[in-house]
């Protein structure tokens, strides 16, 4: 079970709005603890995940409750019942074995990504080193990440969203995704005479994994970089600017409650240190206003847009 704080992480919703959710629409309906805590299980989090993805597609938040409410109960849109069953659990093809089932339209980007997401279903964190290591042999380390890894570890997400994968599943492909970038990063050989360029998080937020690849493109196109990582407060990112007399920093805004302690950080430093580029990344990067720069969401245009604003010596 989880507390209301750990399921907004989980999610990427605020404690209000699960508290919203569930008043207004009763999309959940936690357990509570004997000192009257909310309790969530692991299929209140998954309702909860559905939801706000379909809001984050343009859906309103009581039409994306009925529909979530909808999933869940085993039913299609013509009001038969799935495959899942009323249970919620996967059918079974003609041999007995087991048959994850696939949202509809749901589509494969290669079949690596495949593998990957089915290494994330039977928890085996080998397989999924191995697809790691096919798939970063093909190519520029850029190339994978914008073509192949960000958009298989979006469709990773959107299989836990529904229910294919668990929290460990998700967790154990993120690890090992970690670990790679972290080792492709200790091996980038940035430049001494490179401008220095700040990498890391709001507070409260720690969904690193599309900052650490733009922390490698970057060490990788000729930046001295500094990864601070997650959850760092405003005046400790000023105080790292003045530390290493940073040109830039690149901040990820991933999730709707990392937007006001982004705009603080955004507001601190434009204050402080208005000579300083800030570069943004992440899905709610445009909803900070400012003296920022939206950086978008390839690895490669935003180093790109970074390297001119800060111009790199040749």
């Amino acid at each position: 079970m989880y507390t209301i704080k750990r399921a907004a992480e989980l999610t990427g919703i605020s404690v209000a709005t699960l508290r919203a959710w569930e008043r207004r629409y009763g999309v959940v309906s936690p357990q509570r603890s004997d000192g009257g805590y909310r309790l969530y299980g692991p299929e209140d989090v998954r309702a909860l995940a559905i939801m706000n993805s379909l809001v984050n597609e343009g859906w309103s938040a009581r039409e994306a409750a009925a529909e979530t409410l909808r999933r869940l109960s085993g039913r299609d849109s013509g009001g038969r019942e799935s495959s899942t069953g009323r249970d919620g659990r996967d059918g079974r093809d003609g041999r007995g074995s087991r048959v994850a089932p696939l949202r509809p339209g749901a589509r494969y980007q290669s079949e690596d990504a495949e593998a990957f997401v089915r290494a994330a279903e039977r928890l085996d964190s080998a397989s999924a080193t191995a697809v790691l290591d096919a798939r970063f042999a093909l190519g520029t380390f850029e190339h994978v990440v914008d073509d192949w890894l960000m958009p298989t570890l979006k469709l990773v997400g959107e299989e836990w969203a529904h229910g294919r994968l668990t929290v460990a599943g998700e967790h154990l492909v993120s690890y090992a995704v970690q670990r790679r970038l972290a080792a492709a990063y200790e091996a980038a050989s940035g430049r001494v005479d490179g401008p220095t360029l700040l990498i890391g998080l709001p507070p409260g937020s720690r969904h690193e994994l599309g900052l650490l690849a733009f922390a490698v493109a970057a060490r990788r196109a000729g930046f001295a970089t500094v990864y601070v990582g997650a959850d760092l407060p405003a005046e400790d990112w000023v105080r790292a600017i003045e530390a290493r007399r940073a040109a830039g920093i690149v901040m990820a805004v991933p999730r709707d409650i990392d937007i006001t302690a982004a705009q603080d950080i955004v507001d601190t430093i434009g204050r402080t240190h208005p000579e300083v580029v800030i570069g943004l990344g992440g899905s709610q990067q445009n909803e900070i206003n400012g003296p920022c720069v939206h950086l978008g969401h390839s690895i490669t245009v935003a180093v790109g847009e970074m390297t001119r604003r800060l111009r790199i010596p040749a």
